[in-house]
């Protein structure tokens, strides 16, 4: 019994020297990031996309592009040749 217990006490002794105390001059703080401005960066623009629609006008197939983004007429009726 006293040979368990000399042992769960050599082992947790050996156990906690493991363990490194942490001193206050040990404790590192992080760099603040610096943030951008989104006014310095700017907006950055998306890609349009677009469908296109086909008609028959007048016996002329014709082709007009939607913007689905900004969602208007990009062109008007065009005579497709």
């Amino acid at each position: 019994m006293k040979r368990k217990l000399i042992a769960c006490l050599v082992i947790s002794i050996m156990a906690l020297s493991f363990m490194v105390p942490l001193k206050a001059a040990d404790v590192y703080v992080a760099e603040p990031v610096n943030v951008v401005a989104e006014e310095e960066v700017g907006i950055a623009p998306l890609s349009e996309m677009t469908r296109i629609y086909w008609r028959t006008y007048r016996g002329q197939l014709q082709f007009r592009v939607w913007g689905i983004i900004s969602g208007r007429w990009l062109t008007d009726w065009t005579d497709f040749t």
